[in-house]
């Protein structure tokens, strides 16, 4: 019994990876200042069904600041009604609300980069009376199924920096001398995990049942072989 309560339990472990997730850490300023080394952020993409959830957290100490102005992503196919849902965010003063722009909006601080799409999280740092946001959760909705894949596959290849499958803008940052910076994510530092589909953890979860009935079987055999001795 031990044996195949070991086995459950490492099949539920197995089972309990988060399904299609994905981080990717933001450390390319697209004016070419950075080595990559250094994140000023991270993006955390969730698969929820046909929508792709979002989080958007700045690394304040490293931006001397950072409020999270604007996201910009790409995908490999036309989309209708491209949506944000969802919407919140940690923030010290209203901000207002989440927005899409796009198709092609104008990158800030891009240098010169390009995406297909991109979201907007109201006035950002600018003057005084203006909220600070540092923390961007949301969902991006669409007509159509959206994935984690389709956000990551297609690379923009701004000036002076690797190729990078998004971007986030943060206003009142104090980096590079600036007072605001666009830093992109590369496709390297993707982690992707996967869980398996219903009918897949049945079979596994069958074999790992059945090989610990098997060898409950042959130690039950084994005692039984002693006993007759």
């Amino acid at each position: 019994m031990r044996l195949l309560a070991i086995l459950t339990c490492t099949a539920l472990l197995l089972f309990s990876v988060p399904a299609n997730a994905a981080i990717i850490d933001l450390n390319y300023e697209l004016d070419g200042n950075s080595l990559g080394t250094t994140s000023f952020g991270t993006v955390e993409f969730t698969q929820n069904g046909d929508d792709v959830d979002l989080t958007i957290i700045a690394n304040t100490l490293n931006l001397d600041g950072g409020d999270i102005h604007e996201f910009y992503f790409n995908l490999p196919f036309a989309v209708t009604n491209l949506s944000v849902l969802n919407s919140g965010g940690v923030r010290n003063k209203s901000i207002g609300t989440f927005a899409i722009l796009g198709p092609d909006p104008s990158v800030s601080g891009g240098a010169g980069a390009s995406f297909d799409w991109g979201v907007s999280f109201g006035n950002g740092g600018g003057g005084p009376g203006n909220g600070i946001l540092t923390t961007a959760s949301f969902t991006l909705d669409a007509l159509e199924s959206l994935s984690i894949v389709d956000l990551l596959t297609i690379a923009t290849d701004p000036n002076n920096t690797p190729p990078v499958v998004i971007a986030v803008h943060f206003q009142s940052a104090n980096i590079f001398g600036a007072g605001s910076e666009a830093v992109g994510g590369a496709a390297p530092t993707i982690t992707v995990h996967s869980t398996p589909e219903p009918a897949s953890m049945l079979v596994w979860l069958g074999a790992l049942v059945s090989v610990g009935t098997g060898s409950l079987l042959k130690r039950h055999r084994r005692r039984k072989a002693v006993a007759n001795g």
